[in-house]
């Protein structure tokens, strides 16, 4: 079975640790990556098969672009459309609010190439997040800094930038965070741990209720639900047996009203839960011809899912009719990551081709490509519009504008990025990665709001709609709760 993670007791290694192919060597702020945009034409042979292992991998690549530089647009051929169906002008502009954790739908950890290296990562449980733990060289108050000096990629007292700034021409350049960048209205101090959930397998995928009252968790074969309002709850109050036993579940997605919940993960077919019956049940099954699901993400007027096939494709399905409405064509390698705007007017989706695109759902066609030197494991769009964060294979998080070909850089991380979360108010988000480290970061420049160091690798995480509370997945088979202080 090509998606099935291994069984058994082996060692880490033996159980999927060494997945990754080497690591690519760090290109440091000296050597800028750049390049420029274009559409994607021969496609890759790293398909999906009976050769494929657990989980996507990394590949080697040819590095040729280091970020979205400037976009192509991309006609009306990168759609591929099902026979017969409607058009998506049916559906109008997804005008009004939604719930923010519904568009916050990286769900990155679902199509990790770095899973194999994760999901069996039983590492001894270690110090967790708070006190923060001493970074050598990191300056945990980047704005008590002087102003950058001249030397590139480092500041007076000879601790590392680690945000960076590139310009259309790709120079690369230190960004001196401006004095408010860590205080003011919305930023958190930092978070703390409130509550271990203790789920019993690798965590590969969470979600948030709107109000703050149950926390998800996807595992192995199925989803378990706790009630995180009741103070030292250990025990989860339902359990949602979704796909095979031995199967992932890689992404799971509250509709707004949170009667709906909405699973997907290593099978061909999406399951749409009940949770307003007395028995959570499940009330439709949606089937694809792709065998896996990396990522889903909800319009905001609940009426549609869009869901990240490890073929390539996204999958458009009616949840009403419960059908196939057309599938956006354009990814060489498994579709990993995917968010929506706030008005449900645009996607984007990141891919193991090692490129991030945009999609208009009014027109139905491709907007714009960026192609990147790494394979792309998570995104989010922030709410409030203007900026897309990316978590990379390569370690780096890359914070993109919709609109112009400048970019930030961050380099926090130490591995790769596994899921990357907006909170509603735009003004940070969270990425986690393999290196067992939850960041948070200033939108959209980087500036480091606080870091926490668990037992593990990170591979999944939700904002609650409030932004007060941050859950975690990681792969020592729990989920964390941590509560933000301002």
């Amino acid at each position: 079975e090509p998606v099935s993670p291994p069984n058994g007791t082996a060692s880490p290694r033996e159980n999927g640790l060494d997945k990754l192919a080497p690591k690519k060597e760090h290109v440091g702020p000296h050597s800028p990556r750049s390049g420029t945009s274009s559409n994607a034409s021969t496609p890759s042979t790293k398909k999906l098969d009976g050769e494929k292992p657990t989980t996507p991998i990394s590949k080697s690549v040819t590095p040729t672009s280091g970020g979205s530089g400037s976009s192509t647009a991309a006609g009306a051929s990168g759609l591929k459309p099902v026979v017969k169906a409607p058009s998506l002008a049916q559906y109008p502009h997804y005008l009004g609010p939604a719930a923010p954790h519904e568009l916050q739908a990286a769900a990155a950890a679902a199509a990790a190439g770095a899973y194999g290296a994760a999901l069996h990562n039983n590492l001894p449980p270690g110090l967790n997040s708070y006190p923060r733990p001493a970074l050598v060289n990191y300056d945990p108050h980047p704005q008590m800094r002087a102003p950058l000096g001249p030397g590139l990629g480092t500041i007076p007292g000879g601790k590392p930038a680690y945000s960076f700034h590139v310009s259309a021409d790709g120079q690369m350049q230190p960004v001196p965070f401006p004095p408010d960048a860590l205080i003011g209205p919305g930023i958190p101090r930092h978070a703390r741990q409130i509550n271990t959930l203790s789920h019993g397998e690798v965590v590969c995928a969470v979600t948030i209720s709107n109000p703050t009252k149950y926390v998800y968790t996807g595992g192995k074969g199925c989803v378990k639900v706790w009630d995180i309002s009741q103070p030292g709850s250990k025990s989860p109050v339902s359990q949602l047996d979704c796909l095979q036993r031995d199967n992932y579940i890689r992404s799971v997605k509250l509709l707004p009203d949170g009667r709906t919940l909405i699973v997907g993960g290593e099978a061909s077919n999406l399951s749409i839960w009940d949770l307003a019956s007395p028995t959570p049940r499940i009330k439709a099954e949606l089937t694809s011809s792709a065998p896996a699901c990396y990522a889903l993400a909800i319009s905001p007027d609940s009426k549609v899912c869009f869901s990240c096939c490890s073929d390539g494709n996204i999958a458009v399905w009616d949840l009403h009719n419960q059908t196939l409405v057309r599938q956006f064509q354009g990814h060489t390698d498994g579709a990993s990551c995917i968010d929506i705007s706030a008005d449900g007017t645009k996607l984007w989706t990141g891919g193991l081709d090692n490129t991030v695109r945009s999609w208009d759902l009014r027109e139905g066609r491709q907007l714009q490509q960026h192609d990147f030197s790494s394979q792309i494991f998570s995104l989010g769009y922030c709410p409030t519009g203007e900026w897309l964060a990316v978590g990379m294979e390569n370690s780096n998080v890359e914070v993109l504008h919709a609109a112009k070909p400048d970019k930030y850089q961050l380099h926090l991380h130490e591995s790769c990025v596994l899921s990357l979360r907006f909170a509603a108010c735009g003004k940070w988000f969270v990425s986690t990665g393999k290196d067992n480290l939850l960041n948070a970061w200033r939108t959209p420049y980087g500036a480091s709001i606080f870091q926490s160091k668990e037992s593990s690798s990170v591979l999944s995480c939700d904002i609650s709609a409030d932004d007060k509370y941050i859950v975690t997945g990681s792969g020592d088979k729990k989920a964390t709760v941590y509560e933000v202080i301002y």
